[in-house]
């Protein structure tokens, strides 16, 4: 097909990457999964073992008591760990629900828990080489031997040839060892991909994987989801997960494969989805219409019920970060995808939608994925996801703009390390405008553009260390300057030529006659202290700053309502403020990775 591209090599701009795959461990193998399917039928023609009753044993919202329910109940199974349910693939099936209650092998009935369709799909047009049909999420319900199950549409049509799968994940004495992820980036990475379990670390067994991969030309965005099904599992059972949602979504739902490129668990750790390279373009089955160029991460659990731990932002953040170093992609900018379409897209095929590089799947799709409390999570992820894509670009910006030069090999290792592992800026930020280099160019600055000259010796490092016993600060240096007698005397040694100089050196003109004559009066009664602070301190002075500070540190100016609000900024928390702001803003990291790609 024309939209994808050899598996074998991409090329994006001028990077080169290869698909580089580390090696299994020892302990690591393909894991025997299976499910026993029971026949259900339909509502219209249920099948031996189903029946169809009045309304669901534990009340649905939204659905009558006495709507047509779909019902099988099988006490005594084989042991099984998901359920799921399917049925004939029909995009018109969009509002029905299951309520699934299993027994567990000491044989206690659990409660009754609700599954609604799932949400992440095929594209319409990828040949995964298996029939493909509709169905719910999968449940992972933890070794169970016994299920009832009920199926109701609130809307819609009704379901047909449903059935209900009950998956085995099998064994592996590997699932309670992991320790060191496998899965590793490529050697031309812009930076170093965080740990990943490899597929077969979690004991996927390709034989039952019928797809082969598929790529699209880049990758353009990231999407967001959520599995919907359990929060309530240990460290252990994450690889049984795994492999339950990857025969579910392989073999029972028709996909070939997992979903998802990649999932993270509750414990914050990444776990390798769909087979094809974790570095390259490979085509997911997680937002129907939304799949080609977009990288789908799962988190394992339901985030509409429970808030997400922040291990698993800073991962997903940090995936999505390594991810995007690799395509070109700022995690705060937008992009423009077209959708496939299809039954859970909530765009017809072809339109074109502009969305963040990083968005929730119910962006595209018809649904509430990745929950509210997912999707809360999403300014964070972009956040941290910028530190560190930006990270080195914003080292570099930051030395060029601050400190004037650019860091040594070492610094900038460091540096960029630092703020890619906090995945907060304001590490660099605060380090290099509070350093004692910075302090020591302000001070030299301070006397070009006031007193304009040259500091004498030994007056950089006197003002240095007063700012560090906090007898002054940067932002009050230059009007200190301006007390000076020095000051006056470059004026003319006459109050009006003081106040005339203080208006050139702090708005950037001449005073007008009527505003001399007054300030030069204030001077005389109140002293030149008076004059300074009146002057340096007004809206006027502090708007001049903002322009300036814009200029210098964003390379624009300044609109009005930013000149308005930093001018009354500054002159209640001071000039640090504005610069701190401007420096940490995700505006100044997307300039500094253009100034430093």
């Amino acid at each position: 097909m024309s939209a994808c591209v050899s598996a074998s090599v991409l090329f994006t701009g001028t990077l080169l990457i290869l698909p580089v795959y580390a090696a299994p461990t020892a302990e690591a193998e393909p894991v025997e999964t299976s499910s026993v399917e029971v026949t259900m039928g339909s509502v219209e023609d249920p099948s031996q073992a189903a029946a169809v009753q009045a309304g669901t044993t534990d009340p649905v919202v939204g659905v009558p008591g006495n709507a047509p329910t779909l019902t099988v109940a099988e006490p005594r199974t084989r042991e099984f760990s998901l359920v799921g349910v399917t049925w004939d693939h029909d995009p018109a099936v969009t509002d029905t629900l299951v309520k699934v209650r299993v027994r567990s092998a000491e044989g206690t009935w659990g409660q009754w828990a609700e599954v609604a369709v799932e949400d992440a799909d095929q594209d319409a047009d990828a040949d995964s080489g298996a029939e493909r049909r509709g169905g719910s999420a999968p449940l992972w319900t933890g070794p169970s031997v016994g299920v009832e199950a009920e199926l109701v549409t609130r809307s819609g049509r009704q379901p047909r040839d449903v059935v209900l799968d009950l998956v085995d994940p099998g064994q592996s004495d590997a699932d309670e060892s992991l320790t060191d992820a496998g899965a590793v980036g490529t050697a031309h990475a812009a930076m170093a991909m965080p740990e990943v379990f490899s597929r077969a670390q979690w004991g996927a067994d390709e034989g039952i994987r019928s797809w082969d991969p598929e790529y699209a030309r880049t990758i353009k965005a990231a999407t967001l989801h959520h599995t919907a099904d359990t929060n309530n599992y240990s460290a252990e059972q994450v690889p049984a997960m795994l492999r339950a949602i990857y025969r579910y979504h392989s073999v029972s739902r028709g996909w070939g494969d997992i979903g998802y490129n990649v999932i993270v668990d509750k414990y914050g750790r990444l776990w390798e989805g769909r087979y094809g390279g974790l570095n390259s373009t490979v085509i997911g089955a997680h937002a129907g219409g939304f799949n080609t160029g977009t990288f789908g991460v799962s988190m394992l659990g339901n985030y509409d019920t429970q808030r997400v731990y922040p291990s698993m932002t800073s991962s997903i953040a940090a995936i999505i970060a390594w991810k995007f170093s690799l395509y070109g992609v700022n995690p705060y900018a937008t992009t423009t995808l077209t959708s496939g379409g299809g039954g859970t897209s909530k765009y017809p095929a072809g339109t074109q939608v502009t969305v963040p590089t990083i968005f929730g799947h119910r962006d595209v799709g018809k649904t509430a994925c990745p929950g509210q409390y997912g999707y809360a999570q999403l300014g964070q992820v972009r956040e941290q996801a910028l530190a560190a894509t930006g990270a080195a670009a914003l080292v570099n910006g930051l030395f060029a703009d601050v400190l004037g030069r650019t860091p040594a090999p070492g610094e900038l290792g460091a540096w960029t390390k630092a703020v890619a592992e906090s995945g907060d800026r304001w590490v660099a930020v605060r380090g290099t405008s509070g350093s004692v280099e910075y302090r020591q160019r302000f001070v030299a600055e301070a006397y070009e553009t006031i007193l304009a000259r040259n500091p004498e010796p030994g007056a950089v490092a006197f003002w240095v260390n007063e700012m560090a016993a906090g007898r002054m600060t940067p932002d009050r240096l230059r009007s200190h300057f301006m007390l000076a007698q020095e000051f006056y005397l470059k004026g003319g040694g006459t109050d009006e030529g003081f106040v005339d100089l203080l208006y050139r050196r702090t708005f950037n003109r001449t005073a007008s006659s009527g505003e001399q004559a007054l300030w030069a009066g204030t001077a005389r009664t109140a002293g030149r202290a008076e004059v300074v602070r009146g002057i340096w301190d007004s809206y006027e002075g502090a708007l001049n700053r903002v322009d300036r500070s814009y200029l210098r540190w964003l390379s624009r100016a300044a609109s009005p309502g930013e000149r308005d609000y930093w001018s009354r900024t500054v002159i209640t928390a001071g000039d640090e403020s504005m610069r701190e702001a401007a420096l940490v803003s995700p505006e100044y990291v997307t300039r500094s990775q253009t100034r430093f790609p």
